[in-house]
């Protein structure tokens, strides 16, 4: 038994360390090497993974950025989320690691997908795709809401049946939960000391919104069943064993 257990821990090692996939990815840039002192700085890898390696008191960053507007990704590393501190970090720091985000995004996948699932955008186009098949079409009005929901990427935070794992608000119960007037102060100045941002929306853009988001409420059932047609169709980004990767 010991003969075994040396023998596949050998087998292992020379797996691991014969495997050109590292050799072949493009070095960091100047500024993805500045933004990767300051993630080792700050130690992010007690919290966050890369690649699965590191704490789990955060998600895997390896391929966050996909997900990540601008603002967003800004608000966090200024004011922090959740259990995430506030770093308080000035423009220059923010903007190399962002890069260091963006090319580690490209030097692969931190978790196995049986099938690759769909982007965010696809997702909530497939959605409203199946609603509106289903008797619930959209006014002009909602769908230039879906043109700003889907930009922003709101998605990618916000689901339809509780499955988002940053616990972020339902978007289909929005309206009833805020109330209008609330829910464009929201859309305007974000949520303070969460990872929702600041949008600065003009009023066109939040009453377009605000419309979409009702008409996904008044619709409760076939959005439901739309979403989860959507995920057994497409595969669920937030349906990934946390460890397995690729």
């Amino acid at each position: 038994m010991m003969a075994l257990l040396v023998l596949a821990f050998v087998v292992q090692t020379w797996l691991v360390y014969a495997d050109s996939a590292g050799r072949q990815t493009p070095p960091l840039s100047e500024l993805a090497e500045r933004g990767q002192r300051i993630w080792l700085d700050h130690n992010c890898q007690s919290c966050h993974q890369i690649y699965g390696f590191g704490g789990f008191l955060g998600p895997d960053l390896t391929n966050a950025i996909r997900s990540l507007t601008d603002a967003r990704l800004d608000l966090i590393l200024t004011d922090g989320a959740g259990l995430m501190p506030a770093f308080a970090l000035g423009d220059d720091d923010r903007s190399a690691l962002k890069q260091f985000l963006v090319e580690l995004d490209r030097t692969g996948v931190g978790q196995v997908r049986y099938r690759e699932p769909p982007k965010t955008s696809e997702l909530l186009d497939h959605l409203v795709e199946l609603v509106t098949e289903r008797g619930a079409p959209l006014t002009d009005a909602q769908a230039a809401g879906l043109v700003v929901v889907r930009r922003e990427k709101c998605i990618a935070c916000h689901l339809p049946n509780h499955a988002c794992p940053t616990r972020a608000p339902d978007l289909s119960t929005a309206v009833s939960r805020l109330g209008a007037e609330k829910l464009a102060a929201v859309l305007i100045e974000g949520v303070p000391g969460t990872v929702m941002p600041r949008f600065d929306m003009p009023a066109a853009e939040r009453a377009a919104v605000i419309e979409f988001l009702a008409w996904m409420e008044s619709h409760p059932g076939k959005v439901a069943s739309a979403f989860k047609s959507t995920q057994a169709e497409g595969g669920s980004p937030w349906a990934i064993p946390w460890f397995e990767y690729e």
